[in-house]
């Protein structure tokens, strides 16, 4: 999209000589030293200011391209904010004498310095006692895996015997502590603001329920169908991006090889689960006829076969690897009730063609279907 273009400082000095010329008569701004080259000059030097700031204006006309602050005002006219942080919560348990009452407040640390704060006052039962933990400062840097170790940050604090360190807890979905997610990002939330532009409310309508879905959780990618034959149902399933906290998300290379470690990292924990139930069945905006679900997909594994890969060396393995990886990414979405997804294979056999380095393969696959609230990912990659 074309913008306000920005003039030169030598535009702008032309522009102010040519004025002069025009102005006074018999002046040679344009011939040799004089003092009306000088003047076009310094006139430029402050023009040029002002053009800056006048593209600068433009752009925060656009919500594509207005600065974050803008870009939250631009939301903020169709009834949208970013995602807030939010916190992790989990449980530890230590070792502790059978009785002893262990109060809120204390704090633990985990390696790093980050650190937790326990919620309630818990009493030992046996030699252990389990504590319910959040973290102090909110954002991803507070999720820690399960098994983690933390260390009580002050013993002056806690009663004799309590627990000098506790061990995470696995949830019943397997995370630790977890839960913690960052604001919600510029871009991000820029595609909302979008979205919201190009779909307005329609009442129920599809774009309703992504928009909604987006809201509770930042970063999802909704995908909303019915429930045959019931009309009134409403499915709805995502995927969204759960990286570890040691995982730059502005590292495209680094979330890739983070997918191909664990492509579970795309499915949506139960607390997201819950959090978009809970935002799209609320009376304010669902319509009252609608009955949203919100499940999460079934992860199908994909293992894929390429035969005389030439060169066969590690490092055009890898970048195959990265190829799929990002084609998994990019394309892969779950089946719906009205219509199952097919997965290409020519999308794979693309994919590896991309790869740095490499000359000739064969892809020995074909295209695969799934049905409804099944999503393909990354199995295993075999070379022949």
């Amino acid at each position: 999209m074309a913008g306000y273009t920005v003039r030169t400082l030598a535009q702008l000095a032309a522009e102010a000589k040519g004025a002069f010329v025009q102005a006074v008569q018999g002046t040679a701004a344009k011939l040799g030293p004089s003092v009306w080259r000088v003047e076009a000059k310094v006139l430029a030097l402050l023009g040029f200011e002002m053009e800056q700031r006048r593209a600068w204006l433009v752009r925060q006309l656009f919500a594509s391209t207005a600065d974050r602050v803008w870009l939250i005002r631009h939301g903020f006219e169709l009834g949208l904010q970013p995602v807030p942080a939010t916190t992790a919560i989990g449980s530890g348990v230590g070792p502790c004498p059978p009785g002893l009452v262990v109060p809120a407040g204390l704090q633990y640390a985990r390696g790093d310095g980050v650190t937790y704060t326990t919620l309630t006052a818990a009493t030992a039962a046996g030699n252990s006692v389990t504590l319910a933990l959040e973290a102090d400062a909110a954002g991803s840097v507070g999720n820690a895996e399960a098994g983690a170790v933390l260390t009580l940050v002050n013993s002056d604090d806690a009663p004799a015997g309590a627990p000098a360190t506790i061990t995470v807890l696995a949830a019943a979905d397997g995370s630790g502590l977890s839960g913690g997610a960052d604001e919600e990002d510029t871009e991000a939330f820029r595609v909302r603001v979008l979205y919201r532009k190009r779909n307005p409310p329609q009442g129920g309508a599809a774009p309703d329920y992504v928009e909604w879905v987006q809201a509770a959780v930042a970063g999802a990618t909704v995908y909303v169908d019915r429930f045959l034959p019931n009309a009134g149902s409403v499915w709805i399933q995502f995927t969204v991006l759960n990286l570890p906290a040691s995982i730059d998300p502005s590292n495209p290379t680094a979330v890739l090889a983070a997918y191909v470690a664990d492509p579970s990292i795309i499915s949506p924990t139960a607390g997201q689960i819950a959090a978009a139930q809970a935002y799209v069945e609320d009376p304010i905006r669902r319509p009252v006829t609608a009955q949203p679900i919100v499940t999460p997909s079934t992860r199908v594994p994909v293992d894929i076969v390429i035969a005389d890969l030439d060169p066969d060396t590690v490092n055009v393995r890898a970048a195959v690897e990265l190829e799929i990886a990002a084609t998994f990414l990019d394309r892969a979405r779950p089946g719906t009730p009205s219509a199952p997804f097919t997965f290409s294979a020519s999308w794979i056999d693309e994919a590896i063609s991309r790869a740095t380095g490499e000359d000739s393969h064969r892809l020995l696959m074909e295209d695969l279907v799934f049905a409804a609230g099944l999503i393909p990912v990354l199995g295993t990659i075999a070379y022949q």
